[in-house]
């Protein structure tokens, strides 16, 4: 390290250990809990810190003394300057900081605090810094009041006036004073709840009517009492001082409190139902306020409560403009989520979903928002139908009980009248099954098809809202299982079947819909347990493989058997169907003893389905009982190697214990 290095080392540690001349000034009552946070929050400036308490509690001065702050009392006489003035005299410097009991300055913020602090001290001094006093409310990060406050001055050239909402002011007359912003944030939550509000409006206002006798004509405290009866209720008073501040001689649109007095008067006329006198000074204050974001974010509030939706966009669109805010997030976050809600209500989702993705991900009010849009643009894409074959009101009930988590419609087809009170969550419609194969022809959305009875066990929500977005022509085939009473099997067969259609016309008939050809088939992230009585409702057609299967599950493997053999007479090798019917049907004419009619087949099978586990499961059973214990051995082994088996057992390690216990 060179000398000059060394030399700076040594001059930043001195900055950092040097003491501030500065004095904080607090005045409390009985807000041990806020003054603790508050003194905490203050330690980092290693400053003087006077605590005037004007409620003579020792249990403030303890906390006082053990946080290293000095002790004062003040007996209460009404008036807040004169216990803001008594801090000010018991301070050990000069430069002074006031903050009050529930405030204080934010951790991370410190060393910014500090030097924004020190840079002010090294001013002129007849000059006070305004810093921002940021109101928030608890578990709520949006929309937070920037107040600007006069805070930090020379205790040798100001003091403090009013007996509420005191303000610094020259201790001099007709001296030329300036003000500052200093960017330094002080938190505030003394403020919360509407019965504080009040509590606190009311106490002021007694002490402001107090001050007003002495000083009638002074701007800021006609002001401060318009608000204060705008805060307990009392319009007619509030728009009389309102009125009374904004047309004085003295008032001026770039005061500090200016546009807080222009939208405390809005509000008052809005409440009194002046509609027109509110349109006209909307008017007006637009043209004082032209880069104030909360004008034009209050004046879309005011537009929309005069139903007024078109002023109201117009409005919320300019305050995203403005580059000047006193409240947080009214030229972001508060005014797209605003515009999201009115494009929502005109049902524009699209332009609503856009306003509403503008907002910051924790922005939670947008996002909830966007939930529910997006469950709705779901609701128009795809509707759930439950076909009830056993008209059972429990049935129906567990069928759409495991549909409760899939945020679509869902309408059940059903020759039965049932009551609202039978069901909940479906609507019903009486189709049979006839006129539903021509209604479902002619839907323009995505159509799921369920039978009562079966269950969704299983399903990926994310992957499956991302098919439909695509809005592809399409036929979506869901994984279905179902109860198998083979014991080798598992009491349980896996496979695949067309449930999902969309963008193209789609058969049904003998309870089963027919892929169409202009379709892209797809598999869905959804799995269907169907219990064989629900299969076995279904009326399929029994020259058809899926017949065949239900037979075989069922366990009367002859008739299973027989469906099979005038199955593969003309089949089509290609199809998922094929490969499971192949491997039953070895499995049948295992279990039967039935084997000679396989020699014919099993050449072609095998040059179609050698690379599947299950036709290598079903072809080690065949050899197996044969006595060609190496081929079966050799068979078992590939089907291991393969595990490509939609049923997990077979793709298990366990092959020849599962023949050996059947």
């Amino acid at each position: 390290m060179n000398q000059l290095e060394s030399v700076c080392k040594i001059c930043t540690r001195l900055r950092k250990d040097k003491k501030m001349d500065l004095s904080v000034c607090i005045i409390t009552k009985n807000e041990n809990e806020k003054l603790k946070r508050c003194l905490k929050s203050l330690a980092f400036l290693e400053a003087d810190i006077v605590v005037v308490d004007t409620g003579f509690n020792d249990e403030t001065k303890k906390l006082v003394t053990d946080l290293n702050a000095r002790y004062f009392t003040f007996e209460w006489c009404d008036d807040f300057s004169a216990a803001r003035n008594y801090s000010l005299e018991q301070a050990r410097y000069d430069d002074i900081m006031v903050i009050d009991s529930d405030e204080w300055l934010d951790e991370k913020e410190e060393n910014f605090n500090k030097a924004a602090l020190e840079s002010f001290i090294r001013r002129d001094l007849y000059t006070v810094a305004c810093c921002y006093q940021v109101s928030i409310q608890p578990n709520v990060d949006y929309g937070k009041n920037y107040a600007v406050v006069g805070r930090i001055f020379s205790k040798k050239y100001f003091h403090y006036e009013g007996k509420a909402h005191e303000q610094p002011v020259p201790i001099t007359e007709n001296v030329d004073t300036r003000t500052i912003m200093v960017n330094l944030k002080m938190y505030h939550d003394g403020y919360n709840g509407a019965e504080v509000l009040k509590g606190k409006a009311k106490r002021n206002l007694d002490l402001l009517l107090k001050n007003l006798e002495t000083d009638p004509n002074r701007v800021y405290l006609l002001f401060q009492i318009g608000r204060s009866y705008l805060g307990l209720g009392e319009y007619k008073l509030a728009l009389e001082y309102l009125e009374r501040t904004i047309n004085h001689r003295d008032f001026n649109y770039n005061y500090p409190y200016s546009y807080s007095a222009c939208d405390s008067y809005l509000q008052t006329l809005l409440a009194l139902g002046k509609t027109e006198l509110v349109l006209e000074k909307v008017t007006s204050f637009a043209k004082k306020f032209p880069n104030l974001a909360d004008f034009w974010y209050n004046s879309g509030e005011i537009y929309l409560e005069l139903n007024k939706l078109e002023e109201a966009s117009a409005s919320f669109k300019r305050a995203i403009k403005c580059t000047q805010t006193e409240v947080r997030d009214k030229n972001g976050d508060l005014a797209y989520y605003k515009l999201g809600q009115i494009y929502a209500y005109l049902g524009d989702i699209k332009q609503a979903k856009s306003y509403y993705e503008k907002c910051q991900p924790d922005f939670e009010l947008a996002q909830k928002e966007l939930l529910v849009l997006r469950q709705a643009e779901l609701k128009q894409v795809i509707t759930i139908y439950i076909l009830d074959h056993f008209n059972d009101t429990e049935i129906l009930k567990l069928t759409l009980a495991s549909l409760k988590e899939l945020p679509f419609e869902k309408v059940v087809v059903s020759q039965r009248k049932y009551s609202e009170n039978d069901l909940a969550g479906g609507e019903v419609v009486q189709f049979t099954p006839a006129v539903f194969a021509e209604y479902l022809k002619g839907a323009t959305n995505y159509g799921l098809l369920i039978h009562s009875g079966e269950r969704l066990v299983d399903f990926n929500l994310n992957q499956l809202k991302e098919l439909l977005t695509s809005k592809k022509t399409l036929s979506g085939y869901s994984l279905i299982s179902s109860p198998n009473q083979v014991k080798a099997l598992g009491y349980r067969s896996y496979y695949h079947e067309l449930r999902l259609v969309g963008g193209a016309s789609h058969d049904f008939y003998a309870g089963l819909l027919h892929p169409n050809a202009e379709a892209e088939e797809e598999l869905i992230p959804l799995t269907i347990e169907s219990p064989l009585e629900v299969r076995a409702s279904l009326g399929f057609e029994k020259t058809t493989s899926v017949y065949a299967n239900l037979l075989f599950m069922q366990g009367d493997y002859q008739a299973a058997l027989n469906h099979y053999q005038a199955y593969f007479m003309a089949c089509d090798y290609g199809l998922e169907e094929s490969l499971h019917s192949a491997a039953n049907a070895i499995l049948a004419s295992v279990f039967l003893g039935q084997l000679d009619w396989l020699a014919t087949y099993l050449p072609q099978w095998s040059h179609y389905y050698q690379d599947f586990a299950i036709y290598q499961f079903s072809l080690g059973y065949y050899f197996k009982t044969l006595g060609e214990d190496e081929k079966a051995e050799q068979s078992f082994m590939e089907t291991k190697r393969l595990a490509n088996s939609l049923n997990p057992l077979i793709n298990a390690e366990n092959l020849e214990e599962l023949y050996n216990a059947r």
